[in-house]
Order: C-alpha cells, then structure tokens, then sequence
C-alpha cells in the first residue's frame, strides 16, 4: 500500500472511509458525515487512488471490504481511538479543585475504589471526594458533583446517563452450598439462613431484593435472616459460612473466579435497576463531570470487551 503525503483531502478521505467501513454503507455514511452519497462516493474513490489499492467491493446493494480495506480500517480504528483519548486529555489537562461524588457503599468499595488511580492519574489535580449513602442526594442543598444512582433512571429535574445493568442470584461459601445439598437443587432454600442487604436501593425494605429473585424464579425462601446495611457485609458474611446472600454479578464475580463464593442453582435473573451517573442539568456543560462521565464509560466499555 503506497503511503502519499498527509494533506487535508487525504484526511478527509480516511475519516469518510472510517465512517463508510463502519456503517459498510455509502448511503448510512453520507447521513452521519452530513454529505451526499456521491460526495461519500467520489471521497473513498480518490483515496483508493492515492493508496493504490482497491478499499470496497462494490457490488448492488451490498459493499464488502477488501482485505487492504480490512487492514485499513482496524488500523484506523487504533488511531483514532488513541487520538480521541489525546483530545479528552488536552481538554481536561488543567483540571483542578474538588470533586465529589455520591456512591451506594458497595460499589464504592468494590466496583469504583479499585479504579480510581486511573482517574486520579488523568487529573492529578484533581482533589476526589467519595462520600457513600444509600439513600439519595439533594442537590439543590448538598455540595456533590454527581452521584452514581442504582435505580430506574428518572429522577427530576437532574441528568442521567446510563452506565451499565447487572443480574442477581444466590450466593454462598462452597461448605454451605455442600452442607445443605444446594447445588442444583433450589428448592432446598427454604431450610437457608438468608443474608439481607437491607438497602439494596433507595426506600428498599429489608428483604426486597430477595423477594424480587424468588417471584422471578417462582422459589420459596426461608424466614431464618440476618440483615446488613452494606451488601458487601452480607457477601463477606455468606464467604465465612453464616448463610446465602444474594449478589449482583458485577458485585461477586470475582468471588465466583476464585471459589470463595459460589452460584449453587445457576439461577440468575436480570436485577431490577440499572446504574446511572446523575448531576444537576446545569451541570452538563462542567468539564469536571464531563471528564467523570467520559472515564467511568471507558472504563464499563473496557470491562464489557475483556468479559467476552
């Protein structure tokens, strides 16, 4: 493949190849790069030209890449990606002050807690602030940048942008699940001490969330409990052997890769809310959030990728 001088044409025509190898349509192109379809046409045709090679197959109604287009477009993916990430750090480079941010204790101590060198090393003058609650913020009144909210994602008069969902099942310690023949057998629960988290989300009662698992699964649960205010309290607690908790998967799942808890029924469920970053709507424009939202989404996506 020849290589020929950058120059603005030359650009131009890799971004339009880009969009066009993405969307493998000229037509889907032209409307997301705001041109026509002749003018998408007539951009990727003169960059073959200037590479010397042939990108698209074209045939009615169907274009397929060539393996000169395959190797172009995985090349240009890395590079733009990388670019991207430059031009959020250009922009975010003198960040500085305090930020704070509200999160439900657990996903602080498990999820969020492990990560955030990443962020603290993007924005080292940035001066972070966790602050965890279960119930939620009020910030008209409360100094907080923004709040991760595990819930339904409406709450008025404020942003809120999806991050991820999660599924939810029983979990205990490999001697439990033995001891009390659970492996593959649920209906052996009812005779179980379960291990509440007696805020699994704002205005819960003690036990919701288990009883949302057993309507979904049709299963009976036992009346033998303890309660905790922190589910990681209760995963710890189910770890030495005091009875079957229920996780969320993005909660446990590395108590499941080691062994030190373990999904006896493999009976999961979707969980009944989702997780969401929630500002105040004057916000949107705060580069401290902006920078926030932008890092804790490449992180969930760099996450999703490596779980595949």
């Amino acid at each position: 493949m020849k290589v020929p001088a950058l120059s603005s044409t030359l650009l131009s025509g890799l971004h339009c190849f880009s969009v066009a190898a993405e969307q493998m349509s000229f037509t889907r192109a032209a409307s997301e790069l705001n041109l026509t379809q002749s003018a998408v046409s007539h951009r990727i045709k003169n960059l073959e030209q200037k590479l010397g090679v042939q990108l698209f197959i074209r045939r009615p109604r169907q274009l397929t890449l060539t393996p000169e287009g395959e190797q172009l477009k995985l090349s240009l993916n890395e590079q733009f990606a990388a670019m991207s990430l430059q031009l959020r750090e250009l922009k975010h480079a003198h960040l500085a002050g305090d930020f704070t941010i509200s999160v439900p204790p657990t996903f602080g101590q498990i999820w969020l807690a492990p990560r955030l060198y990443k962020f603290s090393a993007l924005f080292p003058e940035l001066t972070l602030h966790i602050r965890t609650r279960n119930d939620l913020v009020d910030f008209q009144t409360e100094a907080f940048d923004c709040a991760i909210y595990y819930g339904n994602g409406r709450y008025t008069g404020l942003s809120s942008v999806f991050l991820f969902d999660d599924v939810i099942e029983p979990v205990c310690s490999p001697d439990y699940a033995a001891a009390h023949s659970l492996y593959g057998a649920s209906e052996n629960l009812f005779r179980c001490h379960l291990l509440h988290d007696a805020a699994p989300w704002a205005s819960a009662s003690v036990n919701d969330e288990w009883q949302y698992w057993a309507k979904e699964t049709g299963s009976v649960l036992s009346e033998r409990n303890s309660s905790f205010d922190r589910a990681d309290m209760a995963f710890e607690a189910a770890k030495n052997g005091l009875g079957v908790a229920i996780g969320r998967r993005s909660y446990v799942e590395q108590d499941l890769a080691a062994g030190s808890l373990v999904a006896p029924f493999d009976m999961p469920v979707c969980a009944p809310f989702k997780y969401h970053l929630v500002y105040r709507r004057d916000l949107i424009t705060s580069n401290k959030v902006q920078a926030f939202q932008q890092w804790i989404e490449s992180e969930i996506s760099s996450k999703n990728k490596a779980s595949r």
